[in-house]
């Protein structure tokens, strides 16, 4: 879409809050249903199916988001979702609304709003900007709060605000930081009580039969995503800086969903008819993306120099086996074995890992404004992959927040790091 237009609507949601929040939730619903309707309808040229059908499914569920109260329910990025989409209920992630807001240029009011009411400036602008939307009044209210203590400190804050602002009910899944079978045991009973907690907030009964099918497209999902990366291995691909992020709603919020394992299926299949050839500089990336950032869009997806191949958001979890017959315990298992649980070397290993997989010539690691985890364990991560050969670059930025970048020195590094793997061998 034209930059001016996104900026003009962008605008045009700013001049309706504070005084009518409902205007700016009919605008956003609106905005995000017609993007849903191009998607399906007419996608733009040259991108993947795997990523327009995508987009045409999660852009329906950001302006239901945005709908009427108690439809959605309000979720943290690592939350199982298996069980939400057994009984029907959406789920809404706050990172997944965050980039939407971003890409209609209409964050900063919510960011300031979020501030102007006490969250400190230095706050996760993920965090902020689903507080904004809270307490603006532009989001209606979740049927009920959801989240783990996986990964962020913010998790708990965010989470705890939002649900006394609502008054509505809120479920915390504790998930300790060690993997043993104790532990596993510990996180499938969580899970079990947070089932009879849906039951009673929905007054749905849950069926055994919809969870274990749930399951099976989470496995085909993460079946059809692995060998998706053992193919991109050897193949090129020119993408949007946002398909990366699209995968990872697709392995988190919508795991569980046929139109989960219709992506992933998708981008294996057209992944497959692709050439075998490498061309420019593979990166892997590490933590969110700032793709609404023209500057960074135009190095790393259309200067032809260089491909973000994956993200570790995307892939935190693929190691973990599913078993269907098992739902809490396969549940459980993807929350204590995630690359993001515990300290920060599990982490920086699945990432080596990856990046040898993927023959990557270098990293990304990306400080995104807030993120104390990933902020803290930046140089551990730099030194132990660039011991292991892969050149890193420690980039500060902001995912979701416009106003919080400097544009300028994010271009000269960047430009100097892929200057810098070209110049190998």
């Amino acid at each position: 879409m034209n930059e001016n237009v996104v900026r003009t609507f962008g605008q045009l949601v700013a001049r309706q809050l504070p005084a009518h929040p409902e205007r700016a939730r009919r605008l956003l619903s609106t905005a995000y249903q017609f993007v849903g309707a191009q998607m399906r309808y007419v996608p733009p040229k040259g991108m993947l199916r795997a990523r327009s059908y995508l987009q045409g499914v999660t852009s329906p569920l950001m302006a239901k988001a945005l709908g009427r109260a108690g439809q959605c329910a309000c979720v943290n990025v690592f939350m199982p979702c298996e069980l939400l989409h057994a009984l029907d209920i959406t789920p809404m992630l706050p990172e997944g609304l965050s980039c939407y807001l971003v890409s209609t240029a209409a964050e900063r009011p919510f960011i300031e709003i979020a501030e102007e009411r006490g969250v400190p400036e230095s706050y996760c602008s993920y965090h902020k900007l689903l507080l904004g939307l809270a307490e603006s009044g532009v989001m209606p209210a979740p049927l009920c709060v959801l989240n783990t203590s996986l990964a962020c400190d913010a998790n708990q804050l965010t989470f705890r605000r939002l649900a006394q602002h609502y008054q509505v009910p809120r479920f915390t899944v504790d998930v300790p930081l060690a993997d043993s079978p104790a532990d596993l045991a510990y996180v499938a009973g969580q899970l079990r009580e947070m089932g009879a907690f849906l039951e009673q907030c929905s007054g749905k009964k849950l069926d055994k039969g919809k969870l274990r099918q749930a399951l099976v497209h989470s496995a085909a999902t993460a079946e059809d995503y692995r060998q998706y990366l053992r193919l991109r291995a050897k193949r090129s691909q020119r993408e949007e800086m946002s398909a990366e992020m699209f995968s990872m709603l697709a392995l988190h919020m919508l795991l569980g969903t046929p139109q989960a394992a219709r992506h992933a299926a998708l981008l294996r299949q057209e992944t497959a008819r692709l050439p075998e050839k490498l061309e420019g500089r593979r990166i892997l990336w590490m933590h969110t993306l700032p793709h609404w950032q023209s500057s960074m869009h135009e190095i790393l997806c259309l200067s032809g120099r260089c491909e973000v191949v994956s993200c570790d958001m995307t892939f935190d979890g693929l190691s973990s086996a599913i078993d269907p017959d098992r739902p809490y315990e396969s549940m459980a298992r993807r929350l204590v074995e995630s690359g993001y649980n515990g300290g920060a070397r599990r982490r920086v290993e699945r990432a080596l890992e990856m990046a040898k997989a993927l023959n990557c010539h270098g990293v990304i690691y990306f400080c995104h404004w807030g993120c104390k985890q990933t902020s803290g364990a930046a140089q551990y991560a730099k030194q132990t992959l660039e011991a292991a050969g892969f050149p890193t670059l420690v980039l500060d930025g902001d995912g979701c927040d416009s106003g919080n970048v400097n544009d300028g020195q994010m271009v000269t590094r960047l430009q100097a790091f892929l200057e810098q793997l070209e110049g190998q061998a």
